[in-house]
């Protein structure tokens, strides 16, 4: 008879430790199992003999052994005892590691991601930490009527019917799906029916899906340049080719793109405030590119993240509005009209896309809790977005100046802040020869939030200088802000000049 191998060199266990001993006991066989110590077949003491030697409880050991068998780690046959399982389930995790196959620090291993992974997770979005002032993109939280949004959702989430614990209502509840339609039809000229809306789990889960529902790998997707990282993310994720396409005075430069470039599969465009230099695309421009995607047979993807405030007269209508080709996929988001946290968005999809787009939601999980949805479609169909909606451009528009005031006070010479007449941030220039990159660096260290905007380039920036979000900073914060970017650009400048004087003295 085979004798009992002994497992005292595998098992250390620690009475003071918080994990129980019986999980202790456990965690070592299982290990001693999977690293090959404790060989298949070798059988193991009796419960009371290992107890003994281990100082524990036999139900210590009993509770730890009928884990591993419950598992397939140890086999228990009556008349022969415990013994180690011929093959534990993890086995072949650690059988024929190839050479590229490293352990990483962490455990995990360092197999290859695809090609469309490694692209997808080269473009990385910033994640500033810090105060509010002056993260763009950021809506002024604390205005919010969170109290009324509060009840709305316990209101939702507290029926009981049926329907509201299911799988249905693919592409939304039906109830906010007819609100997005009449109410953006109202504000922004969007012409769709509301089964045209496909309600999706925020603004990047619409261009997600529209990416992957519009293009092959290999597919060329004209993209602004500069333009939204978001977009580029979800474009490179879905193996699209991208080609840049510069920003003028007019909004995309379709000839020049045309010129360099072979017909797209796709377009991403932001024509009513683009971001991020907040050009508003013309008309006529807006006509030519809906004229030449019906001649190329190329998809529209446009994106209006914020053009709800617009400061100066009504907001523009939209390019969707303008199509009568069916052409342009229209992409809205709550989170800039509400709070980022909520994570709602929508995708106004050509009447041909609905049934596709609606399947294809069922798959990717980008669906919005019923609950969210029905709190949401109350919310706007009582009047409640749109008298927040207006409060807002007031308060913007009052942030927007005092920025402005305090730029020209204290920034004058050094940050060109020019006065937009939409959105929730102004991009501003630096004076020659300031790297934007240096500068938001020195202003994060001051605890301001300066993205650079040569970093929203994917060609060769063209342009230097800052995107500063006000929309979400508190006037009192304004003028600290402004003050400590001051700082933060006169120490890049002291920095900068110091080469200068070296050089200087060295050739006299």
């Amino acid at each position: 008879m085979p004798r009992s191998v002994s497992i005292l060199g595998t098992v250390a266990l620690d009475p003071r430790a918080s994990v129980p001993l019986h999980r202790q006991l456990y965690l070592a066989l299982r290990e001693g199992v999977l690293d090959g110590r404790l060989k298949p077949g070798a059988r193991l003491p009796a419960t009371r003999v290992l107890a003994a030697e281990l100082g524990v409880s036999r139900n210590t050991v009993l509770a730890a052994f009928e884990q591993l068998v419950a598992e397939g780690y140890l086999e228990s046959r009556v008349g022969s005892g415990t013994r180690v399982a011929a093959l534990a389930p993890e086995a072949l995790l650690h059988v024929g590691r190839s050479a590229r196959q490293e352990t990483t620090r962490d455990g995990g291993s360092s197999l290859p991601l695809s090609r469309r992974g490694r692209a997808l997770a080269s473009v990385e979005r910033p994640s500033p930490r810090g105060g509010a002032a002056f993260r763009p993109g950021l809506p002024a939280r604390a205005e919010f009527p969170l109290e009324l949004w509060s009840r709305l959702l316990a209101r939702h989430a507290r029926r009981s019917r049926a329907d509201a614990f299911g799988y249905d209502h693919a592409g939304g509840l039906p109830v906010l799906r007819a609100q997005i339609a009449a109410y953006f039809g109202a504000a922004r000229g969007v012409s769709c029916h509301a089964d045209q809306v496909i309600v999706v789990a925020g603004a990047q889960a619409g261009l997600d899906l529209a990416a992957r529902m519009l293009l092959d790998p290999g597919d060329a997707a004209w993209i602004e340049d500069p333009g939204y990282l978001g977009a580029r993310g979800a474009l490179v994720g879905a193996g699209a080719r991208l080609v840049p396409v510069p920003i003028d005075g007019e909004g995309m430069d379709l000839d020049a793109a045309e010129r360099a470039s072979p017909p797209p599969r796709l377009v991403y465009v932001t024509p009513s405030h683009q971001f991020p230099t907040g050009v508003t695309m013309t008309l006529a421009r807006r006509l030519a590119l809906l004229e030449r995607a019906q001649r190329w047979g190329a998809w529209i993807l446009e994106d209006d993240y914020d053009s709800e405030y617009r400061y100066a007269g009504r907001p523009l209508a939209c390019l969707q509005g303008l199509d009568r080709a069916g052409v342009v996929l229209y992409l809205g988001t709550f989170s800039k009209m509400m709070f980022p946290a909520l994570r709602v968005g929508y995708v106004v999809v050509p009447p041909s896309l609905v049934e596709p787009f609606r399947i294809a939601l069922r798959s990717t999980g980008h669906a919005v809790p019923l609950a969210v949805q029905g709190a949401l479609g109350e919310f706007v169909g009582e009047g409640h977005l749109a008298t927040h909606v207006r409060r807002m451009r007031v308060l913007y528009a009052e942030r927007q100046a005092r920025l402005l005031d305090w730029s020209r006070r204290l920034l004058a010479g050094a940050l060109d802040v020019e006065p937009e007449d939409s959105g929730l941030q102004l991009a501003a220039d630096l004076a020659e020869p300031l790297d934007d990159r240096h500068v938001a660096v020195a202003a994060a260290e001051e605890g301001v939030v300066a993205a650079p905007l040569s970093s929203y380039f994917l060609g060769e920036p063209t342009r230097r200088g800052l995107l500063l979000g006000y929309a979400g900073v508190p006037e009192r914060e304004i003028g600290r802000g402004v003050e400590r970017l001051a700082r933060a650009i006169e120490r890049v400048q002291r920095s900068a000049a110091k080469p200068a004087r070296r050089s200087a003295g060295a050739r006299r």
